[in-house]
């Protein structure tokens, strides 16, 4: 279908006729939601006259309990599924970063990072955990990687800003997002069917059907698939797909059994299929270093790479929410879920520090051509299994509106990461005369956890107290205790080979092939050999052969592999040294913490129609552990990190009111954190082990207390309902963001054991990674209703989105050196400019041009980005639907996430433009 992206010439051609159309800027948090089913209030509704538009009423539960957004003493947007279609977002979470100002949602390699207000964790594993929470129909889900494609058949998405220690619990110190299905209707026969294609051969299909199977019993089923090609060109002459083409399925199947007034039960259950190319990130290490941004680049999606990555993601889940009340002063509620997935990654095989197509870069893709035929690259999995449980009471006195509970997490964690390669050979005389030398070692070996695990238990209560008819008081508690036990394994391979063996099997070592297409590891778990024979200074442990040891880490070999024959017919003649970072290849450690946070606030409605608050309140991201880790010179990092702790200081005013016939909405926040012990996540190089091969890197996350900081901000948004249905919804948020009493290791040192290795720099001023000053949504929208034959009403909308520079490192762009006395000793650290930092080429070995400096660049330029939508509605009913939509109509670049270290820049942009047309109908 269509295919390439528009040309630029044609953009204003394009956003003339969606104009002329009628295209699209609707009100993002001041739009109508929909209530919970048993507390659906009448919506207000909002028709096209020659008088001012009406705003909606909009209904929330930030609280966990169905309030007017204007009464919420809080930050909070809302968007119903027809919302979020109008305004380009969709069904990929991460696009709700274009509505939703100062909130940045990437993907890597099938992983979501969120940040809210500059507040977020860029690693999640089952160790470190997010710091904006997940809630899937008000559940928590731990793993951003169980999210899967959720915005289908959808009442409505809320997006709550600031800490939520105390409402919402663990690892919501930024905020929460809750995504709420739509749940069966009772004593209503129905559903809808919703078509789409688009541009990258865009397919889309979702299907709908509500049953009443009793009076009091009801069922909800939805189908959902999409697929998309890739839209990264290949710089290289080779036919394959690229990394960002999407395959994926879903189910729903939801349950409402309401046999009276007082006792509910809601039951949902989802299976999601995802499968893809991935999203391996893209090396910009050359390309800045010979002078190229990612916005001077013809194509920054055209790019070099070897061989096809492939994902897969299979999510199941089964909720349940049983809830009964005994009168409206007490009721009772218990949550419980159990979700899974299965994820496995491989990335596309790309050349090392090699990613965009730059002018010049073509001697550095050819510089080594017998690489093309590689397949070595990254393989990826992980499994977790997890279980949440929540005992809630609550009730409304009338003047006391209060809810208490009792929470309970448990996860089960298993995974595994391993780059493997051709591997890396040479002569081993060193070692052993007349032999050769080879290596899989690259990214720190194979490294596996069988077993971890997690535990969280809560208890909190929470209050409203109202005072009198104007005023309120609000507060409450939690108190969390957290454990993880970490069970890991870590294997590094030396393989010394007699140099005759090579010929009688009429190969040379270069001729080795591994992960060609069938190529597969051992899944997370599953391996026989669970402790390697490791070796050091002093020999080996005894244990399994070392050849048994790394064959069984595979669970399929590829077409053309040739490794696996070559070390079973050589088993007993091929030594495998196998070194480690734990002793006897394993490692278990343990945390252990608990922490409180609380909330406390005052309400006071100045009119019926304005509303003043004022809170403190809390929020906490759990700690966690490390992989015991040693730098070049021997200092030992910190295995276990503490929780972040962020406390918050809010004043808003929210007020309803009419200037001449205009109706308008204007809320104000005003906000500062106190944000103590950040954990930075940085990639950092460690030594190889006994004689590791030097040419291939160890570089692991690191988790670190590393920072403090504070974080100063501004929040104004509104509606206003003009004449003839039009409606301009608004939001500004200013963000000024700093570092403090911070001094941080900077993991962009050459790490080698050189002068300037290791250095602790100050940061104390720079801004927090991914925080722009300035962020700014307009949003404009109108419905009409007509009578033209069958079409009932025409609606438009148009989003724009602007944010200010910002950055990717706490560095901010800053180069540093050390300052050293007459003796050579180190004695300070010095700022010097960025291009003067030493970088990492490897020797060379995988290009001729050497790098600088500018290869570490961490700063994103401003942009803006617009979303147009334009729909025709058929019949009184609106039962049918056709509408078209392009998202990013500008086309713009950016990047939402990086990789920075000594030897690399990898970049996970967002998507180019993508547009399309949709056919929706009711029954």
């Amino acid at each position: 279908m269509f295919k390439s992206r528009f040309p630029k010439r044609d953009l204003l051609a394009a956003a003339l006729a969606s104009a002329c159309a009628g295209f699209a800027f609707s009100a993002v948090a001041q739009e109508s939601t929909p209530a919970p089913a048993d507390t659906q209030p009448a919506a207000e509704t909002q028709t096209a006259t020659a008088g001012a538009s009406t705003l909606e009423t909009v209904q929330v539960t930030g609280n966990r309990r169905v309030q007017s957004i204007q009464k919420y003493s809080g930050t909070i947007q809302s968007f119903t599924a027809t919302q979020l279609d109008k305004l380009g977002v969709n069904t990929d979470i991460r696009n709700l970063s274009a509505v939703v100002p100062a909130l940045q949602i990437t993907k890597q390699e099938g992983k979501y990072e969120m940040y809210l207000r500059g507040i977020g964790a860029s690693d999640s594993d089952f160790s470190s955990d997010p710091a904006v929470a997940t809630y899937y129909n008000g559940v928590y889900l731990p793993r951003p990687r169980s999210i899967g494609p959720m915005f289908f058949d959808i009442e409505r998405v809320e997006v709550n800003k600031g800490p939520q220690g105390t409402v919402r619990g663990r690892n919501a110190a930024a905020g929460s997002i809750n995504v709420i299905p739509n749940q069966p209707q009772l004593g209503e026969f129905g559903g809808n069917v919703k078509l789409g294609v688009g541009n990258y051969d865009f397919r889309q299909f979702e299907a709908v059907v509500n049953v009443p199977l009793t009076e009091t019993l009801a069922t909800r089923i939805a189908l959902f698939n999409e697929k998309r090609d890739s839209y990264i060109e290949n710089g290289y002459p080779f036919d394959y797909e690229g990394p960002g083409a999407i395959d994926n399925t879903a189910v729903r199947a939801s349950f409402l059994w309401q046999p009276n007034d007082k006792f509910s039960a809601y039951m949902m259950l989802d299976n999601v299929k995802e499968k893809g190319t991935g999203d391996p990130g893209m090396f910009t290490e050359r390309a800045l270093s010979a002078g190229y941004d990612i916005k001077d680049l013809d194509d920054p999606f055209r790019q070099y790479f070897r061989r096809p990555g492939y994902s897969t993601n299979d999510i199941k889940g089964i909720s349940g929410t049983f809830t009964y009340h005994f009168n409206d002063a007490v009721s009772v509620e218990f949550n419980t879920s159990y979700r899974k997935y299965d994820f496995y990654n491989k990335n596309a095989s790309r050349e090392w520090q090699l990613g965009p197509v730059y002018p010049g870069s073509e001697a550095d893709a050819y510089h080594a051509p017998n690489r093309l035929q590689w397949y070595d690259t990254f393989y990826q999995a992980d499994k977790s299994s997890s279980r949440v449980n929540e005992l809630r009471f609550f009730g409304d006195t009338g003047r006391l509106i209060w809810s208490a509970g009792l929470f309970n997490y448990g996860e089960k964690y298993d995974y595994v990461s391993w780059d493997v390669g051709n591997g890396y050979w040479g002569d081993c005389d060193w070692y052993r005369p007349g032999t050769i030398c080879g290596w899989q070692n690259g990214l720190g070996g194979e490294n596996r956890g069988n077993g971890s695990e997690v535990e969280s238990n809560a208890v909190y209560a929470d209050l409203s107290f109202a005072v009198n008819d104007k005023l309120r008081l609000i507060g409450g508690a939690r108190y969390t205790r957290d454990k993880k036990t970490a069970k890991e394994t870590n294997a590094q391979y030396q393989f010394i080979v007699p140099e005759e063996l090579f010929a009688d099997f009429g190969i040379t070592p270069s001729d080795l092939v591994i992960g060609s297409p069938g190529f597969r590891l051992k899944a997370p778990g599953e391996r026989s050999f669970n402790t390697p024979s490791v070796c050091g200074a002093s020999g080996c442990t005894p244990g399994p052969n070392s050849v048994d040891y790394f064959l069984d880490g595979i669970a399929n070999w590829g077409a053309n592999d040739n490794w696996d024959d070559f070390l079973r017919a050589y088993h007993d003649q091929i030594e495998v040294r196998i070194t480690s970072d734990f002793p006897n290849g394993t490692s278990k450690d343990v945390y252990k913490d608990s922490f409180v946070d609380w909330r406390a606030g005052v309400e006071y409605d100045i009119t019926d129609d304005m509303m003043f608050y004022a809170t403190v309140s809390t929020g906490t991201r759990s700690g966690g552990l490390n992989r015991p880790l040693f730098l070049d010179n021997g200092t030992k990092l910190a295995t276990t990190f503490k929780p972040e702790k962020l406390t918050s200081y809010e004043v808003g005013l929210k007020s309803d009111m009419t200037w001449g016939e205009v109706p308008v909405r204007m809320n104000t926040a005003l906000f500062y954190y106190d944000y103590k012990d950040k954990v930075l996540q940085n990639m950092i190089d460690i030594p190889n082990p006994n004689g590791g091969n030097p040419n291939a890197t160890k570089r692991l996350v690191y988790n670190d207390n590393a920072a403090n900081a504070r974080v100063l901000g501004l929040e104004l948004e509104g509606k206003f309902g003009f004449a003839h249905g039009i409606d301009l919804g608004y939001n500004f948020t200013y963000l000024d963001t700093k570092f403090k009493n911070s001094d941080i290791l900077d993991t962009r040192t050459p790490g080698c054991g050189c002068d300037d290795d290791g250095l602790f720099v100050p940061i104390d001023g720079n801004r927090l990674p991914f925080t722009s000053k300035y962020n700014v949504n307009l949003n404009l929208s109108q419905t009409v209703d007509v009578s033209w034959g069958g079409i009932g009403s025409f609606d438009w909308t148009i989003n724009l989105s602007y944010r200010s520079k910002y950055y990717l490192t706490a560095f901010n762009g800053k180069g540093f050196a050390g300052v050293y006395d007459t003796a050579g000793n180190r004695v300070g650290v010095r700022e010097i400019p960025l291009e003067q930092m030493k970088f990492n080429n490897n020797n060379d070995a995988f290009g001729p041009t050497p790098l600088n400096g500018l290869a570490m660049r961490d700063d994103v330029d401003g942009f803006t980005t617009v979303n147009v939508s334009a729909g025709l509605n058929f019949g009184q009913d609106e039962s049918m639907r056709v509408d078209g939509f392009i998202s990013n109509l500008t086309d713009e670049v950016y990047s939402g996430k990086g990789f920075i270290n000594n030897s690399v820049n990898i970049r996970y942009l967002n998507t180019p433009r993508m547009y399309g047309i949709r056919f929706s109908a009711k029954f």
